[in-house]
């Protein structure tokens, strides 16, 4: 997802760059704006999506143990 989200927004960009070049001469170009936009906005999502799936891997080992770990120590105090 993340990757997806990096290559529309990379032709995003690039075709917002070429409406703005396009665009030299008459000095505005509200499609180009847009595009940039656009760009700009899937390129934060897909970081903002990069982070968290960090952030989810990072936290299941961790509470995997610790939920592994407590179960057996509820177990062994039963059998006792």
């Amino acid at each position: 997802m993340r990757i997806f989200l990096s290559v529309l927004s990379a032709l995003a960009l690039l075709l917002a760059a070429r409406r703005f070049h396009v665009s030299e001469n008459t000095g505005h170009d509200i499609g180009a704006l847009f595009l940039l936009l656009i760009g700009i906005q899937l390129l934060v999502a897909a970081g903002l999506i990069h982070r968290r799936q960090q952030d989810r891997t990072q936290e299941l080992p961790g509470s995997t143990d610790k939920g592994e770990g407590g179960g057996k120590e509820k177990d062994q105090s039963a059998k006792q």
